[in-house]
Parts: C-alpha cells; structure tokens; sequence
C-alpha cells in the first residue's frame, strides 16, 4: 500500500495496461518502452532513448498523463499508481 490508498509495484520486463502516475528507477535502467497516456512515446519526448537513467529518478507521464506501458531492457523501476 502506499498512503491512504494505492499500489505499488516491482517492475523488470514488459507490462502494459498500467495507469502509473509515475515511476521511480529502482536500479540503473535502460528503456525499450516508456508509454504515456494517448500512446505518447515517453522515450522520445524525454529523449531517453538509449541513455542508462540513475537510481532514485522520478518518472512521470506528461501534463497530468499515465504511464501506460514500460519496458526496461536493463535495470528495474517501482511503478506507483495513487487510488
């Protein structure tokens, strides 16, 4: 649980279908999929692509957005969704 209400989990491969409000990188992590609400390419936007993001970063989608999909392809992240 997370405060008053909400969830979170250990992210290390392929999930989709998720509404996080935001992301917190776990272990050292590179990205082959970072999707916000409306199918917005986060990688792109965040220019993330191929760059190795520290520890401790905050990920958020954008203007108010989700995060709808992620991918590391290195390295893990908690994906925190508030109730």
């Amino acid at each position: 649980m997370l405060g008053q209400g909400g969830t979170m989990e250990f992210v290390d491969g392929n999930v989709t279908g998720k509404n996080y409000d935001f992301l917190i990188v776990n272990t050292a992590a590179t990205f082959t999929t970072l999707t916000g609400t409306g199918s917005e390419n986060l990688l792109t936007a965040y220019n993330f692509s191929g760059k190795s993001l520290s520890a401790g970063i905050v990920i958020s989608g954008r203007n108010g957005g989700k995060i709808t999909a992620v991918t590391p392809s290195v390295g893990s992240v908690i994906g925190f969704t508030f109730l």
